[in-house]
């Protein structure tokens, strides 16, 4: 297989793996809801497109950041941002909904678990050499579809884009 050819899926269990510990890493999980909501990233796609870059999958540009949120646009938009909105709008201090919401949150992360197998399950290019990048070229995918790139400036954002650079590239 020639370098530039797509080559097999990953495993999705294993990933599912990788993305969970990287995940708990100190500050990751902090640092990508704040991306999620200053700028709209897709973390599941900042997350898949670290671990094929760090498997040595040809580095994650931008073309990647693309195809990664085409795959996983309608999952996201029909069924993760609703299941979030749902667990969101109950809130975590009523005693009353405490359960439903416990539920509600297993079920979006069942949701994001098979948003991750959808990744997983593409081709990504084989050989070459990874390059750094994975995390600047979502932000700038995201940021410049939700007309909010100017925001990545701000510290508290920068700071969490440098955090991730360091835990995922």
């Amino acid at each position: 297989m020639r370098p530039e050819e797509d080559g097999p899926a990953f495993n999705a269990g294993d990933e599912w793996r990788s993305v969970i510990a990287t995940y708990a890493r100190p500050g990751v999980a902090q640092a990508c809801l704040l991306l999620q909501e200053a700028l709209g990233v897709d973390v599941l796609v900042l997350l898949h497109l670290a671990y094929a870059q760090g498997r040595g999958q040809g580095p994650a540009g931008p073309e990647h950041v693309g195809r990664a949120d085409a795959a996983i646009r309608g999952w996201r938009d029909t069924v993760v941002k609703p299941l979030r909105a749902v667990r969101r709008a109950l809130g975590k201090d009523d005693p009353a909904v405490r359960g439903l919401r416990a539920d509600i949150q297993r079920c979006e992360l069942e949701a994001e678990r098979h948003g991750l197998a959808l990744l997983s399950a593409m081709p990504w290019p084989q050989g070459g050499a990874s390059a750094p990048g994975a995390v600047q070229h979502v932000v700038r995918f995201y940021g410049e579809r939700g007309g909010c790139l100017a925001r990545a400036s701000e510290p508290e954002v920068a700071a969490a884009i440098r955090l991730l650079e360091n835990h995922l590239e």
